[in-house]
């Protein structure tokens, strides 16, 4: 299995599609938000092209990540050392046409998302933001809330669509 580049590069989006509406002024937007994050004046409306495309970068880092968690078959691909033709024949072939096609669905990424993910990755890191940065624990939780849900729907995408057989 390799990984379908278009799908990686649109599970990129979900996180800025998200966030503009998470931190929309009508939903944790506005006063809440900006009271969270200590954001003042200028700071509030300040998004350049260079922070958009520097943040789609960094998703697509996460949506890869997330290839490597939800693809499971992934692995097998590099056991062979990356040469797809080894994975046609023999023991690899024997594997492949046994499970070359299980758990490839959008809940089977997704819960390796939350699992792996978020419990493993997300919660700690943003632990020790908001301890060393002295947020409070609403910051948390907003933004606990919000990468929960970017990597729900981006590790469902990623599992269900991600993958291209070699």
């Amino acid at each position: 299995m390799l990984p379908n580049f278009a799908i990686l590069t649109a599970a990129a989006l979900i996180p800025l599609i998200l966030g503009y509406l998470w931190f929309h002024p009508k939903v944790f937007g506005g006063d809440f938000w900006y009271d969270l994050t200590n954001l003042k004046g200028a700071d509030r409306s300040e998004v350049s092209t260079i922070k958009l495309l520097s943040t789609l970068i960094l998703n697509f880092f996460i949506a890869w990540g997330l290839f490597g968690l939800t693809i499971h078959q992934f692995g097998a691909f590099s056991m062979v050392g990356g040469d797809a033709e080894l994975l046609k024949t023999g023991v690899g072939g024997a594997f492949m046409s046994e499970y070359g096609s299980s758990f490839l669905s959008f809940g089977h990424g997704a819960l390796h998302a939350v699992l792996q993910a978020c419990i493993g990755f997300v919660i700690p890191v943003l632990g020790y933001v908001t301890i060393f940065e002295k947020k409070s624990f609403r910051y948390f939780l907003v933004y606990l809330g919000y990468w929960v849900i970017s990597l729900i729907l981006m590790g469902g995408v990623i599992g269900q669509w991600g993958a291209v057989m070699a």
